[in-house]
């Protein structure tokens, strides 16, 4: 019989790790759904001591965890109360890492709102069609909770078990003309230099040096002029910190630094886990542009990725056309909102499901914006 019971994240995390690794491990969830990046998640981009931990066990043993924290948030003029998993803040693919019965886990996490006070619980990022997918649609049609599901990112992913160099004479001519044409012309600038991480040597590398470049980078690209460059959120400079430590001591860091005489001009950072290859970050200084050194820092890691024998390259982010170019599959994911299923958050999801049925359809991303940071 599953017992639940909820715990401060401190108290689960020393708890419970070992078996959430090997849960993880048996339902082969991404490694962001894992204790050690959840850890650093909690540490970096929370406020620890507000995270608690959903606990599903079956005669002692662990079947389900989900921590998670509430938060409040402006819609219009009212505030709400969000309840969110911690993969909510950041994760690639969300799934709830449960062994047997979803369900009855998130009618267990839905009936905190009688002590917890939320309004609507906030799930980020969900890989579509997963069982995770799929049992949240359940729950609320058959409890009769007012949900409402955004699309979200259409992430592509290609499979490799090739070589590099089978993995380029794929692309069409014209491709593999601009390639050689970047690789020429990174290599004609002065003191052009590639730096790896993670492709041999130590693999504990001096991530706070990788860091400081990346952020160098990042200063001067166009994520910066967009607010969204890592060099302007100090917690999410400590974030990258933390977790490009936690990567290299692992031996799961895989990155490719360019730079011109000496100064920082591109970055492609990646994680490595169980033959998959992630690609979490990546750009390029913006006087630099007409080298596509973004392009040709990518394009030689996922070279050398694929020559070091993994399975799949995950794009990882939504499906631009660069990344289409080397592959039309992708993974679709949405984000769901699940309303109380009573009180005031009842009431709330009943009008926002109105007011979604008599306007014109918004954007994914403006729909995403009644509820989201």
């Amino acid at each position: 019989m599953t017992e639940y019971r909820i715990m401060p994240w401190a108290e689960a995390e020393a708890t419970w790790a070992s078996q959430w690794q090997a849960l993880g491990r048996a339902l082969n969830l991404n490694p962001t759904l894992l204790p050690a990046w959840t850890s650093t998640i909690v540490r970096e981009l929370t406020a620890p001591g507000a995270v608690q931990v959903l606990i599903a066990t079956d005669e002692g043993r662990l079947t389900g965890i989900v921590p998670f924290h509430v938060r409040p948030e402006m819609v219009g003029p009212f505030q709400v109360r969000v309840l969110e998993p911690v993969s909510s803040v950041v994760s690639y693919h969300a799934e709830l890492p449960v062994r047997g019965d979803l369900a009855g886990l998130l009618r267990h996490l839905t009936g905190t709102h009688r002590t917890l006070g939320w309004d609507v619980l906030r799930f980020g990022g969900v890989l579509a069609d997963s069982a995770t997918d799929q049992a949240i649609r359940a729950v609320a049609k058959a409890d009769g909770q007012p949900l409402i599901s955004v699309p979200g990112e259409e992430s592509p992913y290609m499979a490799l078990g090739v070589s590099g160099e089978t993995l380029v004479a794929r692309r069409p001519k014209r491709d593999r003309y601009l390639m050689r044409k970047n690789a020429k012309d990174f290599a004609a600038e002065p003191g052009a230099v590639e730096v790896w991480y993670g492709m041999g040597g130590d693999p504990r590398a001096d991530t706070d040096q990788l860091l400081e470049a990346m952020l160098h980078i990042e200063r001067d690209s166009w994520k910066a002029a967009a607010g969204v460059a890592i060099s302007d959120d100090p917690r999410e400079t400590a974030y990258y910190r933390r977790l490009l430590a936690q990567l290299a001591a692992a031996g799961q860091l895989r990155a490719c630094l360019l730079v011109i005489d000496e100064v920082p001009a591109a970055y492609c950072l990646c994680y490595a886990w169980e033959g998959t290859y992630g690609c979490m970050k990546g750009t390029y200084r913006e006087p630099l542009a007409r080298l596509a050194v973004g392009h040709h820092a990518q394009n030689q890691l996922l070279v050398r990725l694929a020559d070091e024998g993994g399975t799949e390259f995950d794009f990882l982010g939504d499906a631009d056309r660069y990344k289409l170019a080397w592959s039309p599959t992708t993974r679709r994911h949405v984000d769901h909102f699940l309303y109380a299923p009573a009180g005031r958050g009842w009431w709330l999801g009943k009008i926002q499901q109105l007011r979604r049925r008599f306007r014109r359809p918004a954007r994914p991303a403006q729909a995403a914006d009644e509820v989201s940071r």
